[in-house]
């Protein structure tokens, strides 16, 4: 059975985190940073090294490409990202785009002529230094000229980033693809948590990416002395918010599973020893793989919020923060990835990802899906991120026999 170079795969992992490495032995390649900017060489040479056209777009997406016998056939995107979070681990990403260049060398290496044109993709900025998917948003046409205006750090670091890698705000748009010449996409990751390790799991196919969802729950009450007013007489606004963090915990877990919920910074005002409370802002995210279940999250969160509000002698107010879709896996690409991995013999479970990737961005316009391999501990964003070589391995092989197995679909 055909079978990726595993040695190969991990010296380029391994050589690829050298750059951007820090003190603490994590990587640091923010999007467009000099150390993005090493990393972005470091990946065209590989792909010049295996003989492949190489791609840069003008949204800075990087490509490995090995046309199709047919010069009219569509395009199978493969891949990830090579940015990193702040002192982040070698795999985040990595493993996804490394994975995928070394799938085409192999069907190279092989002589094999695939009825698909094979592109191995690493996209710009998915961990969201300037704006979260960037490159998947541009190549989808997700991503707005308002987006590029509100980019984290200003206008000037955007276009001093897109300087350095040959780009210019102008052009970050003309990198939508048209989704008829797409036949889909397909991304290994790690799994960043913990579940696939504890349950011995060798491959977990995505079968959803989380909806995001964020509120500002502002709550009202009357600011008193807090020696002289009686405590069965406040309208403690710090009480009301309290009881909304365990009440919502409690109501999220036993309505909501796998959904998640979390309560992610408190601040009660006036802020004095000897004042009760009369304003406090509360920061609420909640997460789910259904959209008709975000919406019923929602619903009861705000509910329960007005609930306790008015046995508190409180007013509760609502913000609307943000509202990420959730995003269904493609069912034909899914199958593809558990045959894959049946024919290599290895175990595989069907879960939801908490976190998002740069699939859901490809899932709006092309048959798409992802899977995962094992994090030890479920550590991830941290330079203690780690994936046993053997599971690197079978990801990368899982992801060349979904591919073989696409293209074989598409004869």
């Amino acid at each position: 059975m055909l079978a990726i170079n595993g040695e190969r795969l991990l010296a380029d992992l391994a050589d690829l985190s050298r750059v951007g490495r820090t003190k603490e032995g994590g990587v640091s390649r923010p999007a467009l940073s000099a150390a993005d900017v090493e990393g972005r060489a470091w990946f065209y040479h590989r792909v010049a090294e295996a003989g492949l056209l190489f791609r840069q777009d003008g949204a800075g997406n990087l490509s490995a490409v090995l046309p199709a016998g047919d010069p009219g056939a569509k395009t199978l995107l493969i891949g990830s990202h090579l940015d990193t979070v702040p002192n982040g681990g070698p795999y985040d990403g990595a493993l996804g785009t490394l994975a995928a260049l070394e799938v085409l060398r192999t069907v190279k290496q092989a002589g094999l002529t695939l009825p698909v044109t094979l592109e191995a993709i690493s996209f710009t900025d998915e961990e969201g230094t300037i704006t979260g998917l960037m490159g998947s948003a541009a190549l989808t046409g997700r991503l707005s000229e308002k987006d590029l205006r509100e980019a984290r750090g200003g206008a000037a670091a955007l276009d001093a980033g897109l300087t350095r890698i040959g780009s210019d705000r102008a052009r970050v748009l003309s990198a939508r693809r048209n989704p008829d010449s797409l036949a889909g996409f397909v991304e290994v990751h790690i799994e960043q948590g913990s579940r696939l390790e504890e349950a011995g799991i060798a491959i977990g196919v995505v079968e959803a990416i989380v909806g995001i969802r964020s509120m500002w729950l502002h709550f009202h009450g009357r600011a008193a002395h807090a020696g002289t007013m009686p405590m069965e007489r406040r309208a403690d606004a710090l009480w009301g918010a309290s009881a909304f963090v365990q009440q919502a915990r409690d109501l999220v877990m036993a309505r909501f599973s796998p959904g998640v919920m979390n309560c992610g910074r408190i601040q009660a005002g006036p802020g004095a020893f000897n004042i009760v409370p009369g304003l406090v802002d509360l920061a609420v995210e909640f997460r789910h793989g259904s959209e008709v279940m975000l919406d019923e999250m929602q619903a009861v969160l705000i509910e329960l919020a007005q609930a306790i509000a008015t046995e508190n002698r409180l007013t509760v107010a609502v913000e609307l923060a943000t509202e990420g879709v959730a995003a269904p896996m493609n069912e034909g690409v899914m199958a593809a990835i558990e045959r894959a991995a049946d024919s290599l013999g290895l175990s595989h479970t069907r879960l939801v990802s908490f976190a998002g990737h740069d699939t859901q961005a490809l899932s709006a316009v092309t048959p798409a899906a992802m899977f995962f391999v094992p994090s030890v501990d479920g550590i991830s964003h941290n330079p203690k991120e780690f994936t046993h070589p053997h599971d690197l391995i079978n990801g990368a092989n899982v992801l060349l026999h979904t591919v073989l197995g696409l293209a074989e679909d598409k004869k």
